[in-house]
């Protein structure tokens, strides 16, 4: 049947006849697709890509811990109160006034340390002048370091979770405030660098006529005495924070002073409220 289908006449194998032709513009139009770009391209099709993508851009360590922090803190944007304020500020010009008379004193002390007292010296004045002019650059420092030291810029609140869902729920946390609530107190150094004291409001203790009146709030401060290397500073542990209310002025550009939870502080640990 296979040969007598061959040899027959084409005639009588019409029907056969047509894919033989259709096929061949099928191979032809497959060429001309091959040529002109791809057989997806002839028929408006997105070709798909027989190589490898292109390689990601690599992560820096930092913008992975970036993002990943980003993606821990995502559930506090939800809060409405910071985990921070501001409750007490000392005032820009007080401040200011401070940093500059610490700073004033270190310059006089260094002029009579390094130029005055070498030229006594060498001069070979007597011992008790030379004593003196030493002690008129170092008494300064001494005297303002010790007046200064327990002197309050700043006082920070630290709230839990809980109590930054609204303005309500801060009231009646504050209204009831616990022992173990942190407080930052920040004070100044010798060189007029901010110094942060970590206080708990039940450690905190009223006092009077502590360092000429200067110290009004003092602490424990043993504990964390024990701690610290021989060449650390000590624990600051008296405080002087400014009498009276403390009004709602600004802080900065953004920051409002949220003095009303200081007054309550202040209520709990027996200070003066008003």
């Amino acid at each position: 049947m296979l040969l007598i289908g061959i040899i027959g006449p084409r005639s009588g194998l019409t029907g056969f006849a047509r894919p033989v032709q259709s096929s061949g513009w099928m191979a032809f139009a497959l060429r001309r697709s091959w040529q002109g770009g791809g057989i997806c391209r002839a028929r408006n099709v997105v070709p798909w890509r027989c190589f490898a993508q292109a390689a990601r851009a690599a992560v820096s360590r930092n913008e992975r811990r970036r993002r990943a922090k980003e993606a821990a803190s995502g559930g506090e944007k939800r809060l409405e109160i910071p985990e921070r304020l501001i409750i007490y500020h000392a005032g820009m010009g007080r401040v200011a006034f401070l940093a500059m008379v610490k700073l004033t004193s270190l310059l006089l002390g260094a002029f009579f340390g390094l130029l005055v007292v070498p030229s006594y010296v060498m001069a070979e004045k007597p011992v008790a002048q030379t004593a003196a002019v030493a002690a008129a650059g170092m008494v300064p420092i001494l005297f303002i370091a010790y007046t200064t030291a327990p002197f309050v810029t700043h006082i920070h609140v630290h709230l839990p979770p809980g109590a930054r869902t609204s303005r309500a729920v801060l009231e009646r946390f504050v209204g009831a405030m616990p022992a173990s609530s942190r407080l930052t107190f920040t004070t100044m150094s010798l060189i007029a660098k901010p110094r942060y004291s970590s206080v708990a409001v039940g450690d905190l203790r009223v006092v009077r006529g502590r360092r000429f009146g200067l110290v009004n709030y003092v602490r424990d401060t043993k504990a964390e005495n024990a701690t610290r290397k021989w060449y650390m500073y000590r624990a600051v542990g008296g405080f002087h924070v400014q009498e009276g209310r403390v009004e709602g002025k600004r802080y900065g550009r953004k920051a409002k002073v949220d003095g009303w939870i200081w007054d309550a502080v202040r209520e709990k640990v027996g200070g003066e409220g008003r």
